[in-house]
């Protein structure tokens, strides 16, 4: 295929460089800002673009592109983001990494460019919510872009995939770095801290210079950033892992428990006697453990070791036994993990521009960056569908005596033990993760008569190497608990010489992604004249081919397998402590574009742009979308636009080749959680019916594409000079979204179809085929009939496969201003950018409408929600309005900016209601200040800046989660500080 590519670029190239030869030479104009790719056309100024520009890059200082996208309007949450996927594990996309996500529709609904041309995406994936469940998704590494290279940054906020790609459902983001540069320029920036000790340092290089008589500049942009951990321990809500004291003491979250993010498994263990039923006659029972034969660890001379008045059970461990129910000792386990990774980032881009002898251009970018992050991440436990058994004979397990009767005896020796609750946190994992991804980039452009061509090869590749030190393995953990020597390992010494290293591997996680492209496009904006003027025309096609790799470690792609002792083995079970099992995944996909555009003027005062674009799909199929906008200039001072269009996007590679796939999480159980409200008898299954329910899903080739409608409405106004105020109202409504149903929804339907049955066929009737349940416990017995239902058992798993479940609606207004004027007290410029959301809606479809309308109608009960669906508006980070504000001066050598950055509120739906109470996380403002003083050095321009983020050490609102906020939309670092140094030479 690379052949192939290379064979057609040279007669490309051979056949324009013959018909150009005899051209007329024209100068090229640049295509200023995204929105037509019709040179000159007189509709992007009409179009709703936003452009942060030199001025706008230098006030917000951002050292990583992740920085720069939360000082835009339109960006929603970042849902890579390191604290936020503390919990994510290898299957989490970790290291250096930041994600596009205009509108907050969701990662990979938003094309991100580079000069005007597609980005690869970054390697691996990792998976985000959509509907009731976790869903995976790709997306541009924003981290790839050096942002101190950045002339200007480009957001289209309409749809664009008529006219760069149908997968533009949110909106397009060009990052155009500069080329031609000349002379040299290095700046140097520290950062430091006001509540932490680390550093972050830069350095940054620019050179160029002209050849061969003002005909070759080459431009190098060499970009280092370094900075180091910080762990939470250094904060005191994010290492407290009990977060009830930071919630407000007017809040009735107060006292919740919810706010205790403390684990009942920790190094002092919970261990129950797998046949405790055999031996209620024992010596032992009531005294040293529970009747149910369940007893836990304590340290030796904690209140709880005396049991009923007998004698201490000291282990000779430092510990002690105790019975069961006496509390567990919790474990902060978050408390000893970096909140952010320690980081080096190097970044380099070279261009090459040529004008050569027959009229024609030839530009090549290079671009390569590579990081490295180290991070000390939680310590692992056994998920509660797979526990771990200490062996009759284990060594340690043989050593526990007591006196009985005066003699010192093992009483636990031949008893098998579950282990229960209990946390190997002898051990932090250390995570390392490489990534590297070059560019390559080769252009011609030139003119023919009146038409402009152009056209570029492309090739990129990205990878990573993610490996986890401090991993378990499930067989060598079994083997070692089962081992009657002294190399065995013990679980009743809180981990003090517990020989835990024999159990110890490192694990990885390989991922590649791969981007090869070829276009060519002609315009010609005199291409025919009507009376208000000339129509413009551009015609092109685009081949690209994608590929995608992620490669787990032969312990979770089912290589190496485990089987726990019900018998369950991959894809249910992996031979990683706390990891999923995960299968390799691979795929590649050919697409392959042909566009149009036209700009017409309709009128002297009214410009219409007119586009389409097939896009045929290899995997896929083909579609065609398609763009009207009109700009009408309805008075000297204000200019009405207007645009509809739609979009086409097809399931990612990985959602179409996944294998199956297992993941475990906290949900609740609706079927025994309506069990439980409706008779007073007992409990079943669980206390309050949420526990640890695994889902197995598999890519689904039958999945279609989603599809999009997108419609905006707006108006400039310039009443005076130098303002500028612009309102756009925009619709984006999605349907055939993709997702997963859910866990939870899907124990609704489950709850339905029992509830619908009654208490007939009980031999038979199974609920929902989806749902796979054990067997029911006959101690549930009474309860179950108390609630008119078949008895049934805990979940074993849920399968949910990929499909096309919800129309999702977003609605919202934008509202930009922006003013300068001169002054004899220096130059003055305001620029405001808010975003509202007035619409975010998310409906179930396909095979689940009719649960929606069940739900709509009242016959699901107010107290069971379907989880991801109805209106998501100001819930879990989807906050209703963001805000960005910056005031610059500027008189002589001296300026000074202020940057403002404020996000709305939102409720944490995972805390329901108390008191009839939701909890709200309230919004958030940040301020930065700048200043600037510009001289001269040995002849040479000079400038210091100095800069205080977060003036106000604002932190982020107190939400139910890992460090204590809500890291997809807050960051928390308080006041911070740089000093940036820059000389031209």
């Amino acid at each position: 295929m690379r052949k192939f590519y290379i064979a057609l670029i040279g007669a490309l190239i051979a056949s324009i460089a013959t018909s150009v030869t005899s051209a007329e030479e024209e100068s090229v104009e640049e295509i200023v800002v995204v929105g037509s790719q019709i040179k000159g056309a007189k509709i992007t100024g009409a179009l709703p673009v936003s452009v942060f520009t030199n001025i706008d890059l230098e006030a917000i200082g951002a050292d990583s592109g992740d920085d720069l996208l939360e000082n835009i309007a339109e960006q929603g949450a970042n849902y890579f983001t390191e604290a936020e996927d503390a919990s994510g594990g290898v299957n989490a996309s970790r290291g250096d990494v930041g994600a596009y996500n205009l509108r907050n529709l969701g990662v990979g609904n938003t094309l991100t460019l580079l000069n005007g041309r597609r980005l690869v995406n970054s390697p691996g994936y990792q998976t985000e919510l959509i509907g009731g469940d976790y869903v995976p998704t790709v997306s541009v590494n924003s981290n790839l872009i050096p942002v101190t290279g950045l002339e200007r940054l480009e957001i289209l906020r309409d749809g664009a995939s008529a006219i760069y790609g149908a997968d533009a459902v949110a909106g397009v983001v060009n990052n155009v770095l500069q080329n031609d540069f000349e002379g040299f320029t290095v700046s140097i920036k520290a950062s430091a801290y006001d509540h932490f000790a680390t550093e972050d340092n830069k350095i940054n290089m620019k050179w160029g210079s002209f050849f061969n008589d003002g005909a070759t500049n080459v431009s190098v942009f060499y970009d280092r950033y370094e900075r180091g951990n910080i762990n939470a321990q250094e904060d005191p809500r994010w290492g407290a892992g009990d977060h009830r004291p930071f919630v407000d003491d007017d809040s009735p979250w107060k006292t919740s428990t919810s706010f205790r993010n403390l684990s009942s498994n920790s190094l002092y263990g919970q261990f129950d006697m797998v046949s405790s039923s055999e031996h209620a006659g024992e010596s032992y029972n009531h005294n040293w453990t529970d009747s149910n034969g369940e007893f836990e660890i304590f340290p030796l001379g904690d209140a709880k070791c005396t049991n009923r008045g007998h004698a201490v059970f000291d282990t000779g461990y430092g510990t002690c036994i105790a019975q069961d129910g006496n509390g567990a000792l919790r474990s902060n386990f978050w408390g000893p993990t970096d909140v952010r990774s320690q980081l080096v980032r190097d970044n380099v881009v070279m261009f090459i521009n040529h004008d050569m002898e027959n009229g024609m251009e030839a530009f090549t970018e290079l671009g390569f960056y590579k990081s490295v992050s180290n991070r000390t991440a939680h310590a692992s436990y056994a998920f509660s569908s797979s526990k771990h058994r200490v062996g009759p004979d284990n060594y340690y397990l043989n050593q526990l005596k007591v006196d009985v009767d005066g003699v010192p005896t093992a009483i636990f020796a031949g008893k098998n033990l579950y282990i229960d609750n209990y946390r190997y946190e002898e051990r932090q994992r250390l995570v390392q993760v490489k990534k590297e991804t070059y560019r390559f980039l080769q252009g011609f452009r030139g003119t023919k008569g009146l038409w402009d061509w152009e056209t570029a090869f492309v090739t990129s590749r990205a990878t990573s190497d993610d490996v986890t030190s401090n991993r378990m393995s499930n067989n060598l953990l079994k083997a070692a608990l089962y081992d009657s020597t002294s190399a065995a390992y013990n679980p009743f010494s809180a981990g003090v010489n517990s020989n835990i290293e024999r159990t110890l591997i490192d694990v990885y996680r390989k991922g590649s992604s791969e981007l090869t492209m070829l276009d060519f496009k002609i315009s010609n904006n005199e291409f025919m004249e009507l009376p208000a003027g000339d129509v413009g025309l551009l015609l092109g096609f685009e081949f690209r081919n994608e590929e995608i790799v992620d490669d787990r470690d032969p312990r979770l792609d089912g290589t190496i397998t485990y089987t726990d002792y019900e018998g369950d083995t991959y894809p249910l079970v992996a031979d990683v402590l706390n990891s999923s099992p995960t299968g390799d995944v691979s795929g590649s996909r050919d697409v392959l574009s042909v566009f149009g555009e036209m700009q017409i003027p309709v009128t002297d005062s009214i410009n219409m742009q007119l586009a389409i674009r097939n896009e045929n799909f290899s995997d896929y199929g083909n579609s065609t979308v398609g763009k009207i906008a009109l700009g009408w200039q309805a008075a000297e001072w204000i200019n009405v636009r207007l645009s509809a269009s739609t979009a086409f996007r097809a399931p990612n590679i990985i959602q179409v080749n996944e294998k199956t796939v297992v993941r475990s999480g906290t949900r609740y159980d609706r079927a025994a959680f309506q069990v439980n409200a409706l008779q007073s008898v007992g409990n079943v299954i669980d206390s309050d019916s949420r526990y640890g329910i695994q889902r197995m899903a598999t890519g689904a080739e039958n999945l279609e594409a989603e599809e999009s409608d997108n419609t905006s409405f707006g108006f400039v106004l310039t009443p005076i000079d130098n303002l500028v105020v612009t309102v756009d109202t925009w619709t984006i409504e999605k349907d055939k979204t993709i997702g997963l149903f859910g866990r939870e929804n899907q124990t609704v339907n489950d709850m339905l179809l029992r509830f619908a049955n009654g208490t007939s066929n009980c031999a038979t009737f199974a609920g929902d085929p989806l749902v796979v349940r054990e067997a029911a416990d006959d101690g549930d017995a009474a309860a179950f009939a108390a609630a008119g239902v078949c008895p049934f058992g805990d979940i074993k798993f849920i399968k949910n496969d990929y499909t096309n479940m919800a129309l999702r609606t977003v609605e919202g207004t934008d509202v930009a201003v922006y003013y300068n004027f001169e002054s004899n007290f220096g130059n003055f410029d305001v620029r405001y950018i808010g975003t509202f959301l007035d619409k975010f809606e998310q409906k179930a479809s396909g095979d689940f409408a009719a649960l929606q309308a069940k739900k709509d109608s009242g016959a699901i009960p107010e107290s069971i929600p379907l989880k991801g669906f109805g209106d998501l508006l100001g819930f879990d980070g989807i906050y209703d309005n963001k805000h960005t504000l910056r005031l610059s001066w500027d008189k002589g050598p001296y300026g000074v900016s202020l940057v403002g950055l404020k996000k709305g509120s939102f409720e944490q739906t995972s805390l329901g209601k108390k008191s009839g109470v939701a909890y709200v996380v309230p919004s958030m403002t940040t301020m930065d200040l700048t200043m600037s003083y510009d001289f001269e050095l040995n002849g040479n321009d000079a400038r210091v800046r100095f800069a205080v983020k977060n003036l106000e050490d604002e932190r982020a609102p107190t939400a139910d989660r890992y460090y204590g906020y809500y890291a997809d939309a807050h960051q928390d670092y308080g006041r911070n500080y740089y000093l940036d140094f820059r000389l031209k030479m």
